[in-house]
């Protein structure tokens, strides 16, 4: 409180000093009056009185702004009062001083006052009335914040506007300025349609909301990611800032299988594409085979004449697929073009090769797929995710399996405990623990009542009710009953039945042309096939071939036949194998451990533990001399000598010594790659030369 300390009053005192009098004795009724009397005559010190009355709260008069209103005139009078004058103020203890002091107690009361109100008019208030107060810029500050906080309260764009307009010079203009582009952005674009989003671009080119506006065109007309999205959206939308993303994706659509031909019909038939240089790059690039090398522990690629394509600089890498190769660095995955250029950045912790343009990727430990251009087609919210089938992929998600389309859309939800790929518009899924079939809506086709359910295969399905299989079409009916103990797959229209221990055939109209009359044993079963309309048929332990009518077309008294092959049939007695031809005359006779079947002329057969070839009139062409062989391919052969792996000629000769751990073709049909003492290699098959050798191979 402002205290005033009065000069000493004489006996014979006038009204002012009776006035000054009755204010020190707090007697308030009686001073105002009097100053109020003096004020026309002695207006400094009757108003500076006044103005002390009102400043305090111990009376009945107390008014901050009259007290203010007084202080004022007192200054004011003060201000222009002469030398005499102000001598004379002083007996009242008036001066400059004290002015000062009296009205800065005023500013501050006055403003805890109107800011305890708590209101924007309040505020406004003091700032219009108490102009001279220091505290107007706090009172102007907290006034701009209690509007700004109203304003984002109501949170529309005129609310925003209004306080811009209202409030120019606020420190919360800027962010206002940002509110009120959002809410108005928002606002005009509500109901997220391409109109709204056209419109608000042609109406605020200035918003800084024009980019958005752009990113929602864009995802809204290719929301599906097909080419002619992308294309209808080049043609209606030149100008936005994502037609160079759109360009790549429809080029990466477009070229996804990475052939020659499908990149120079693009060249053909997008002829305005703006990076036409790297379409002709490709070209080159897709005629190109890569191979995977290794230098000082980093990976890159040679071509097929061995010359560094691509530096060694990455972890790893794997063979290409469809243009791009995945590779790591820092613990993560990627993807490369054959350029070497990154377009897939290393943001993964999995990945598969590229299919029909798509790959299934890892992230925080959760399954999304991706598109060559690294566009996200399905989230990455599963725990696993098949490729897609008739366009639909199943997924699991805590458990459970489910379906998304090619746009990531999970279109039939995860309820089913097993989920199939579709085949022929059919999927067989499980369901509390049968499996039945549903279509690519989702629509239960055949209901959920077998043990186990297969695949449709030209309209059939093999099915397992009550541990027994049969077949059905699908309509789900039956046509094999679930009566058998085993089921083959379909060859030349036949399929294997299996009734105990016998077996028999049976025909897609589910006609059993076979009775189950022959002896069933497992070691039989990859030759229980109609192979050029004849199988083999077992009985007391000895075999023969039948045609469909159970014919015998070649003796039954074999201890084991294989079906012909290149006109020759292998045949067993007494654990000897030989060939018989299509006469049943024995060309080969019962001489090999075991034999293969005839390929380009030429068999497999073991002798003494020891594998060599023979020509199909038994002529012995390579000695057997090998642990293992595989067939010839393109004149070679691998063959196994002392747990080590070589490449022989039609002649027997060593082509490459057996001093490999491991031969694997790679894409281009000329070139192995070999692994020796973990060192790799790559080997030209036409020239019968190494284009390249890791350091120490």
């Amino acid at each position: 409180m402002f205290i005033m300390v009065f000069a000493v009053i004489s006996v014979r005192a006038g009204k002012l000093d009776k006035a000054f009098s009755a204010l020190k004795i707090y007697n308030y009724f009686e001073a105002k009056r009097l100053f109020e009397k003096s004020l026309s005559k002695h207006t400094s010190p009757a108003a500076f009185g006044l103005s002390v009355i009102y400043s305090r709260n111990d009376n009945p008069f107390s008014n901050i702004d009259s007290a203010y209103k007084y202080i004022l005139v007192s200054r004011r009078s003060f201000e222009t009062a002469g030398k005499k004058e102000l001598a004379a103020f002083l007996k009242y203890n008036v001066s400059a001083h004290t002015i000062d002091s009296l009205q800065s107690f005023i500013h501050s009361k006055a403003f805890e006052t109107y800011r305890s109100k708590g209101t924007i008019a309040a505020l406004d208030k003091f700032i219009d009335v108490y102009v001279t107060a220091p505290q107007c810029f706090d009172a102007i500050s907290l006034r701009n914040e209690m509007a700004f906080e109203g304003a984002k309260r109501v949170g529309t764009y005129t609310a925003f506007q209004e306080f811009i307009e209202r409030y120019p010079f606020a420190k919360e203009l800027n962010e206002a300025k940002e509110l009120y582009a959002s809410s108005l952005f928002l606002s005009s674009t509500k109901n997220n349609t391409l109109a709204e989003f056209e419109k608000f671009i042609r109406d605020q080119p200035n918003s800084p909301f024009i980019s958005e506006a752009e990113n929602s065109i864009y995802n809204l007309a290719t929301k599906n990611g097909s080419i002619s999205e992308y294309h209808t959206f080049l043609k209606k939308y030149p100008g936005n800032h994502n037609a160079v993303e759109a360009w790549k994706n429809l080029y990466a659509l477009y070229t996804a299988n990475y052939k020659t031909e499908t990149i120079v019909e693009f060249k053909l038939e997008y002829p305005d594409y703006p990076f036409m240089a790297e379409v002709d790059q490709d070209i080159k690039l897709s005629k190109k085979e890569l191979f995977p090398v290794r230098e000082n522990g980093k990976w890159g690629f040679i071509d097929d004449e061995g010359s560094l394509n691509i530096p060694c600089i990455y972890e790893w890498v794997d063979d290409f697929s469809e243009g791009l190769a995945e590779c790591g660095l820092n613990g993560k995955s990627g993807f490369i073009n054959k350029a070497g250029k990154l377009v897939v950045p290393f943001n993964y912790s999995e990945v598969e090769p590229f299919k029909d343009g798509r790959s299934i990727v890892k992230l925080n430990e959760k399954y999304g797929m991706i598109n060559r251009s690294d566009r996200k087609m399905i989230p990455f919210e599963y725990d696993e995710i098949a490729e897609f089938s008739e366009g639909l992929a199943s997924v699991e998600k805590d458990g459970k399996y489910g379906y998304v389309n090619e746009t990531g859309q999970l279109v039939i939800p995860a309820i089913y405990s097993k989920a199939a790929d579709f085949y022929e518009g059919l999927a067989a899924v499980e369901f509390g623990g049968q499996s039945g079939y549903i279509d690519t809506k989702g629509n239960i086709v055949i209901s959920y009542k077998y043990d186990w359910a297969d695949n449709f295969k030209e309209g059939l399905a093999k099915v397992k009710s009550l541990k027994k299989f049969g077949i059905i079409n699908k309509k789900g009916e039956q046509v094999l009953a679930c009566e058998y103990d085993l089921l083959g797959d379909y060859s030349e229209d036949a399929i294997l039945v299996v009734k105990e221990t016998k077996y028999g055939f049976a025909d897609k109209k589910g006609e059993v042309f076979i009775a189950p009359e022959f002896d069933y044993n497992e070691a039989l079963l990859p030759v229980l096939i109609f192979k050029n309309g004849m199988t083999v048929a077992e009985k007391n332990k000895k075999q023969g071939l039948i045609d469909k009518k159970g014919v015998y077309l070649s003796a039954k008294d074999f201890d084991r036949i294989m079906p012909y092959s290149e006109g020759f049939a292998a045949v067993m007695k007494k654990d000897k194998w030989g060939f018989i031809d299509l006469k049943q005359k024995l060309v080969v006779p019962f001489t090999y451990q075991s034999v293969s079947d005839f390929h380009d002329c030429i068999a497999a057969v073991t002798k003494s533990d020891e594998v060599g070839f023979i020509t199909r009139n038994g002529k012995v062409i390579i000695e057997p001399l090998y642990e293992e062989v595989n067939e010839f391919k393109d004149g070679l052969c691998e063959v196994s000598l002392d747990d080590n792996i070589g490449l022989i000629d039609l002649s027997g000769k060593f082509v490459v010594e057996a001093e490999l751990d491991a031969v694997t073709e790679t894409k281009n049909k000329n070139v192995l790659r070999f692994e020796k003492g973990s060192k790799y290699a790559y080997f030209n098959k036409t020239s019968r030369n190494f284009i390249w050798k890791e350091s120490g191979y």
